[in-house]
């Protein structure tokens, strides 16, 4: 049974459609519905459209729906990458992609650390993943010099040894889409479908424009837009009906995965974000469940009380961490690799049971930092939960630790709730 906005959203005959769906609003379920209706209707053609979803997993679970609801089976479902090497592969421009190799992280590593070798002192220990990172951020403020010479010799090793990687899949292809051998290539795609649409950055955004397409249908929610450091960003999203001016946006407001407890307490890091598209969430559960703030106090033993705590409650409890290292801690006192997982990794997943750590992982050099995506990522642990949420905070505040700034919203909360309740008792 669908709701009054999936059903606009489902029936709508608009050619280009903005999406614009909260976290656990049933997005996937009416994409799906309006490929029945499409199809009901013969007013889509299966072959000659492109559904774009952004991880391997998101693909072959939109596939496994369709399937399930017995619709065509000609749609090209891929992630954004796979299809640029798709169109590269048989259209021979500029190489011959079949003969090219993905390259591997850990060659890559490989690589840069031959070709940083001579300036090895100047760099000291600095991670190589840190240093070409952001276009090579921190190499470039290092020596431009030294930049300039490693981009030169790594992109002429890559071209001599025929490896690509997926940024240079994407380049590659908007060049191609730039020239006359594109045509042919146009013609074949009439419909565009992109899930996750929040994590496209300024390059697949001009390849949508370039394709040509008849009917665009993009579905996302800029507060889960936490790719900054793929070079995505929200700005596509937000910034849609200016490149596409007959746009029709909808919204998907109604929540049907958590409590509305657990979304009223997801909401506190979002709200102070500025850039974003303005929404109600609205809860579609009345089941109660729980929110627990735990404090963090001198005691090493931390979290292994806090996982024998709630693993007990529930067998299932998941640990959302901000970083690796964190996530090697827990799994350390006890908790099953398959329990623990960064944020990131989490994103598009809910559990029963989220236990969100906010005490360490989380960095410490605040002039760095993009404070409105960290709050995004905030937002996405949060609203992983489906009944019971727990946030992990430090006992004592530090004004320069990304952390603590981030828990004072639950800290006010606690603080609240805790006269409230004191009050309660009194009357």
């Amino acid at each position: 049974m669908w709701s009054l906005e999936q059903k606009e959203i489902i029936t709508s005959k608009n050619s280009i459609i903005q999406v614009i769906a909260g976290a656990g609003s049933g997005k996937t379920a009416t994409m799906i519905g309006l490929l029945e209706e499409r199809e009901k209707n013969q007013t889509i053609h299966p072959d000659k459209t492109l559904i774009v979803t952004f991880t391997k997993k998101a693909t072959k679970e939109f596939k496994e729906r369709c399937e399930k609801k017995g619709l065509s089976h000609l749609y090209h479902i891929s992630t954004f990458h796979s299809f640029c090497y798709h169109s590269l592969k048989h259209s021979h421009f500029q190489k011959n992609w079949s003969k090219s190799k993905l390259l591997s992280e850990s060659k890559k590593w490989e690589m840069t650390k031959k070709i940083l070798e001579p300036n090895r002192e100047l760099i000291g220990g600095i991670p190589f993943s840190i240093l070409t990172k952001q276009n090579g951020k921190y190499l470039r403020n290092l020596s431009t010099a030294i930049y300039e010479n490693y981009i030169t010799s790594f992109q002429n090793w890559k071209r001599e040894n025929n490896y690509f990687e997926f940024d240079d899949l994407i380049q590659e292809f908007l060049d191609f889409l730039k020239s006359e051998d594109s045509r042919t290539l146009k013609k074949n795609w009439k419909s565009l479908i992109i899930d996750e649409f929040q994590d496209t950055d300024e390059q697949q955004l001009e390849i949508i424009k370039r394709m040509e397409f008849e009917s665009i249908t993009v579905v996302g929610d800029d507060w889960q837009a936490i790719y900054g450091f793929r070079g995505a960003t929200p700005k596509p999203f937000l910034e849609f009906p200016n490149h596409f001016p007959n746009v029709s946006q909808y919204k998907l407001s109604t929540n049907y995965r958590s409590t509305n407890a657990i979304i009223q307490k997801s909401l506190l890091p979002i709200r102070q974000n500025k850039n974003k598209i303005p929404k109600k969430t609205i809860s579609f559960r009345k089941e109660k469940g729980f929110f627990h703030l735990e404090i963090k106090k001198e005691n090493d033993l931390f979290l292994e009380t806090i996982w024998k705590k709630y693993h007990s409650i529930d067998s299932d409890s998941v640990v959302l961490t901000r970083s690796n290292f964190r996530k090697t801690e827990w799994i350390q006192v006890g908790v099953p690799i398959k329990q623990v997982m960064t944020i990131h990794s989490a994103k598009g997943l809910e559990f029963k049971t989220v236990i969100v750590d906010l005490c360490q992982g989380w960095s410490e050099d605040l002039s760095t930092i993009d404070f409105e995506e960290e709050r995004r990522i905030l937002y996405v642990a949060l609203s992983r939960a489906k009944d019971n949420l727990i946030v992990l905070m430090n006992h004592t505040s530090d004004p320069k630790s990304l952390c603590d700034r981030l828990s004072e919203e639950f800290s006010l909360w606690n603080k609240w709730r805790n006269r409230t309740l004191r009050w309660i008792r009194l009357w």
